[in-house]
Protein backbone atom coordinates (compact mmCIF):
# COMPACT_ATOMS: atom_id res chain seq x y z
CA UNK A 1 0.00 0.00 0.00
CA UNK A 2 1.54 3.52 -0.87
CA UNK A 3 2.52 5.62 1.75
CA UNK A 4 0.28 8.92 0.99
CA UNK A 5 2.43 11.01 4.15
CA UNK A 6 -0.66 13.21 5.69
CA UNK A 7 -3.16 11.92 2.72
CA UNK A 8 -3.32 8.64 5.41
CA UNK A 9 -5.81 9.70 7.75
CA UNK A 10 -8.00 10.03 4.66
CA UNK A 11 -8.47 6.47 4.77
CA UNK A 12 -10.26 7.06 7.76
CA UNK A 13 -13.32 8.53 6.28
CA UNK A 14 -12.92 6.44 3.24
CA UNK A 15 -13.06 3.22 4.43
CA UNK A 16 -16.92 3.96 5.31
CA UNK A 17 -17.09 4.10 1.49
CA UNK A 18 -16.91 -0.19 1.94
CA UNK A 19 -20.19 -0.13 3.03
CA UNK A 20 -21.65 2.76 1.75
CA UNK A 21 -20.13 3.15 -1.87
CA UNK A 22 -23.66 5.22 -3.15
CA UNK A 23 -23.28 7.52 -0.53
CA UNK A 24 -23.76 10.52 -2.43
CA UNK A 25 -27.55 8.92 -2.50
CA UNK A 26 -27.33 8.31 1.25
CA UNK A 27 -26.20 11.47 1.24
CA UNK A 28 -28.89 13.19 -0.70
CA UNK A 29 -32.10 10.77 0.93
CA UNK A 30 -30.27 11.39 4.44
CA UNK A 31 -32.72 12.46 7.37
CA UNK A 32 -31.44 13.59 11.20
CA UNK A 33 -30.99 10.05 11.56
CA UNK A 34 -28.07 10.32 9.38
CA UNK A 35 -25.71 13.01 10.19
CA UNK A 36 -26.19 11.71 13.74
CA UNK A 37 -24.71 8.40 13.28
CA UNK A 38 -22.11 10.47 10.71
CA UNK A 39 -21.36 12.44 13.97
CA UNK A 40 -21.41 9.79 16.41
CA UNK A 41 -18.59 7.82 13.87
CA UNK A 42 -16.56 10.78 14.02
CA UNK A 43 -17.10 11.64 17.78
CA UNK A 44 -14.98 8.16 18.16
CA UNK A 45 -12.07 9.41 17.25
CA UNK A 46 -9.47 11.55 19.32
CA UNK A 47 -9.35 15.46 19.14
CA UNK A 48 -6.26 14.76 16.94
CA UNK A 49 -7.20 12.44 14.74
CA UNK A 50 -10.81 14.79 14.27
CA UNK A 51 -8.44 17.62 13.75
CA UNK A 52 -5.70 16.25 11.24
CA UNK A 53 -8.77 14.47 9.41
CA UNK A 54 -10.58 17.92 8.87
CA UNK A 55 -7.53 19.67 7.83
CA UNK A 56 -6.80 16.95 5.01
CA UNK A 57 -10.77 17.04 3.96
CA UNK A 58 -10.16 20.43 3.05
CA UNK A 59 -7.08 19.87 1.29
CA UNK A 60 -9.14 17.79 -0.53
CA UNK A 61 -11.34 19.67 -1.80
CA UNK A 62 -9.09 22.04 -2.60
CA UNK A 63 -7.58 19.65 -5.22
CA UNK A 64 -10.43 18.23 -6.82
CA UNK A 65 -8.38 16.49 -9.21
CA UNK A 66 -6.80 14.59 -7.05
CA UNK A 67 -7.47 10.43 -7.52
CA UNK A 68 -9.05 9.45 -3.90
CA UNK A 69 -9.95 6.44 -5.08
CA UNK A 70 -6.14 5.42 -5.10
CA UNK A 71 -5.93 5.97 -1.23
CA UNK A 72 -7.76 2.84 0.01
CA UNK A 73 -8.19 -0.53 -1.86
CA UNK A 74 -11.69 -1.56 -2.96
CA UNK A 75 -13.20 2.11 -2.79
CA UNK A 76 -15.31 1.82 -5.91
CA UNK A 77 -17.20 5.47 -5.52
CA UNK A 78 -16.33 7.94 -8.26
CA UNK A 79 -13.79 11.00 -7.02
CA UNK A 80 -16.49 13.00 -7.46
CA UNK A 81 -19.00 11.26 -5.03
CA UNK A 82 -16.05 10.91 -2.74
CA UNK A 83 -15.59 14.68 -3.34
CA UNK A 84 -19.53 15.44 -2.04
CA UNK A 85 -19.28 12.92 0.96
CA UNK A 86 -15.98 14.76 1.65
CA UNK A 87 -17.60 18.22 1.62
CA UNK A 88 -20.71 16.86 3.63
CA UNK A 89 -18.95 15.74 5.96
CA UNK A 90 -16.13 18.41 6.31
CA UNK A 91 -19.50 20.54 6.83
CA UNK A 92 -20.80 18.42 9.19
CA UNK A 93 -18.20 18.24 11.46
CA UNK A 94 -16.50 21.74 11.36
CA UNK A 95 -18.57 23.22 14.25
CA UNK A 96 -19.28 20.06 16.24
CA UNK A 97 -17.97 19.79 19.69
CA UNK A 98 -17.33 15.97 20.59
CA UNK A 99 -18.17 15.55 24.01
CA UNK A 100 -15.04 14.88 26.54
CA UNK A 101 -14.52 11.61 28.27
CA UNK A 102 -13.20 12.14 31.88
Amino acid sequence: MENLGPLNFLRIPLSNLWDAPNIRQRIEQADTEFGLCMLRWYCRYDAETRLTMRTQLQWALQNPTYDFQKILIRVTTSNEDILFYFSYLLHLTEHTECPTVA
